[in-house]
């Protein structure tokens, strides 16, 4: 049983450490690091994405999301195309490899949502995901960050 003193952050912090686990797990055979699959599901979403939008998508540093985008076009899974408004810039996109991916990745993530929803009603789990947008969108303010870019 959880403590129930534990604040918001550490209960959260206990989910996203569990999904982490279960992803890495049932993904094992492909051998993607959860930072690979958050982007590949993000190219996905937004083909022509460029490595300075992922990395201010994710708060992380451009040497972090150079590597990572890297790695992944090693492997075959994504290529740059040179952004023909900036030739300094790459937009990324996937390749049919990683297109194929793109399924056996939703199903492990749609299998975690039924696990970890399955003691909860329709009503409680369509109640929980939109107070959790809420959130998001709340968190997101707090940080500063607007959502102008359409991403």
């Amino acid at each position: 049983m959880i403590d129930s003193d534990i604040p918001f952050r550490g209960l959260l912090s206990i989910i996203l450490r569990s999904h982490r686990v279960f992803v890495a797990r049932e993904l094992s055979s492909l051998k993607l690091t959860d930072a690979q699959v958050a982007c590949l599901f993000r190219i996905h979403r937004q083909p022509g994405v460029t490595q300075d939008e992922l990395s201010w998508f994710f708060q992380v540093d451009k040497g972090t999301i150079a590597r990572i985008t890297r790695r992944l076009e090693e492997r075959g899974l994504i290529m740059r195309k040179q952004d023909p408004r900036n030739r300094r810039r790459y937009m990324l996109s996937l390749t049919a490899q990683g297109e194929e991916l793109i399924p056996l990745i939703r199903e492990v993530e749609d299998r975690w949502t039924d696990l970890l929803f399955e003691n909860l009603t329709d009503e409680e789990r369509d109640t929980l995901m939109e107070l959790c947008r809420r959130l998001a969108e709340d968190a997101m303010k707090i940080r500063g960050v607007e959502d102008d870019r359409g991403r």
